[in-house]
């Protein structure tokens, strides 16, 4: 369980949400929801104060870039609502008509059917729980492919590739050479998900982020840099809900 504290960085007051668990070393992150704090068990709380002194200016240098950032867009699942996919955008209708709900992309528009009886929370966790599986089924028709060929390029092969719900990571890679990606990379442009494709498909050779595993990226995207760059400045413009 989280706790929410407050302390004072370079003179100004930063609250920030506070759990511990098994983890070896004191974590942070930032992102629209403020400063995350996990801390190791037994580690005491002047501790973790003194880190986050150490590293304040990280900490109120990612606070002011994220509070530049618009808020991600929340889905209200009503007609006229806009989409992104794959860096475009497509207009969402909702068409309440038979008994199961179903998603459809025609002419610039996705179109989804939901039963007519259903309403409230239930018709909206309908609605999202359909959209988030056709996310994931278009998103394994265009990514595996991709992971694999770059897989293949470095003369490695790839276990499975699983499209899933992920919060923080647009991807990982096990060490079973399983690789999984984020369903909402649907929604950025080809160049990006092409990238966090090469990223991962790298990470068969390379388990870390090494200059040697850089170097098997470049070997794969040489433009990779200015891809990173736009997925670091831009993401949250392609982020459907």
């Amino acid at each position: 369980m989280s706790e929410r504290r407050t302390i004072l960085l370079d003179g100004r007051p930063v609250a920030y949400s506070f759990k511990r668990s098994r983890r070896r070393t004191i974590g942070f992150s930032v992102s629209h929801d403020g400063l995350s704090v996990t801390a190791p068990q037994r580690a005491s709380l002047g501790h973790v104060e003194e880190a986050l002194c150490e590293k304040s200016r990280w900490i109120l240098d990612k606070l002011d870039k994220w509070a530049d950032r618009p808020e991600p867009r929340s889905l209200a699942f009503r007609s006229g609502e806009i989409i992104p996919w794959l860096g475009g955008d497509l207009r969402l209708e909702i068409e309440e008509r038979g008994v199961r709900t179903r998603v459809r992309h025609e002419a610039g528009r996705l179109v989804m059917t939901v039963d007519p009886a259903l309403d409230g929370a239930l018709r909206e966790r309908t609605l999202k729980s359909a959209l988030m599986r056709y996310f994931k089924r278009e998103g394994l028709a265009l990514m595996a492919p991709k992971v694999q060929a770059y897989a293949a390029a470095l003369d490695r092969s790839v276990a499975k590739v699983v499209i899933r719900d992920q919060k923080r990571r647009w991807g990982s890679c096990a060490p079973d050479g399983t690789i999984r990606l984020n369903w909402r990379l649907m929604g950025f442009p080809e160049a990006l998900i092409d990238y966090v494709c090469a990223h991962e498909a790298a990470h068969l050779v390379e388990v870390n982020h090494s200059p040697a595993y850089w170097a098997v990226v470049e070997q794969l995207m040489p433009d990779w840099k200015p891809r990173r760059q736009r997925m670091r400045d831009e993401a949250h413009r392609w982020v459907a809900f």
